[in-house]
C-alpha cells in the first residue's frame, strides 16, 4: 500500500491535460495551414499584361549607348548642329508646362 501526503500533486492528471492540449493546438494549426493552401491567387489579364510591359520596360537600357555614340562623333568632328529656336521653344513649353502643374 503506498501512502501519499493529503497535500501532493496529481501529476499524471496534469500531464494528460498538457497533452490533451497539444494535440488540440496541433489539430488547429494543422487546419490552419490547410486553409492556407486552399487560397489562390488569380490575376486579371490587365494585371498580366502590366507585368509584362514591366519586363519589357525594364529589359531597356538606360543610356542608348549608340545615340550617344554618334553624339559624341558628331562633336568630335565638329558636324554636331543645333537648333536654337526648337531648343527654345521645348524650353518655353516646359516652363509653361510647369506654371500650370
Amino acid at each position: 500500500m503506498e501512502i501519499t501526503p493529503k497535500d501532493s500533486v496529481n501529476i499524471e492528471a496534469y500531464v494528460n491535460q498538457v497533452q490533451e492540449k497539444d494535440k488540440v493546438d496541433a489539430a488547429a494549426e494543422q487546419k490552419d495551414q490547410q486553409h492556407a493552401r486552399a487560397d489562390t491567387v488569380a490575376l486579371s489579364s490587365a494585371a498580366k499584361d502590366i507585368q509584362e510591359a514591366q519586363r519589357k520596360l525594364q529589359a531597356i537600357p538606360d543610356v542608348r549607348e549608340e545615340k550617344v555614340a554618334q553624339l559624341k562623333e558628331q562633336i568630335e568632328k565638329g558636324t554636331y548642329e543645333m537648333d536654337a529656336e526648337k531648343i527654345a521653344d521645348k524650353m518655353l513649353k516646359e516652363a509653361l508646362l510647369n506654371d500650370l502643374t
